[in-house]
């Protein structure tokens, strides 16, 4: 099969899977006060903007392959490995994700977060060390300065209660 037409119905079952969540998964699992004062503390916000930024890219994915590109200098993709080959990595990376699950009620989000994200990305072999400290970093210590302190919603921090006080 052609790989464009691989992308474009890897982007319809994206856009699929978007529309879905946006309008039945989303309306029937989360239950939202009518009185929100601030828009972004709304319990659908954050589902509603990361299911939109998910059907927007599977729009783009099916956009994207009738683009055609100059014939100069055009490399050929390496094709991935077969899916068979893939299994043990996605394995490993599931099997990380839920000791990510069980640990961080104890250690709380940000250190496992941290850890977690430093080392699934040396993992996809990310081997510059200033980039990983950033990737690895930031969005936990953002996540917890955002929920705990500016939106006031507790999030588990494990042993590290007394941070919060």
């Amino acid at each position: 099969m052609d790989s464009k037409l691989k992308l474009r119905i890897e982007g319809v079952v994206v856009v699929g899977l978007g529309l879905l969540t946006l309008f039945v998964l989303i309306p029937i699992g989360i239950d939202s006060p009518g009185d929100v004062d601030v828009l972004a503390l709304a319990p659908e916000f954050w589902p509603l903007i990361v299911a939109s930024l998910f059907t927007i890219s599977g729009i783009i994915m099916t956009i994207k392959p009738f683009e055609e590109k100059p014939d100069d200098d055009e490399e050929e993709a390496e094709e991935p490995a077969p899916w068979p080959e893939r299994l043990p990595r996605l394995a490993i990376i599931l099997g990380v994700l839920f000791a990510f699950y069980f640990v961080a009620p104890y250690l709380g989000f940000v250190i496992p977060g941290i850890v977690l994200i430093a080392g699934l990305a040396w993992f996809a072999s990310e081997r510059r060390v200033g980039m990983m400290v950033l990737i690895s970093i930031i969005p936990p210590v953002l996540l917890y300065v955002f929920f705990v302190i500016i939106a006031n919603i507790p999030i588990p921090l494990g042993i590290f209660e007394f941070i919060h006080g």
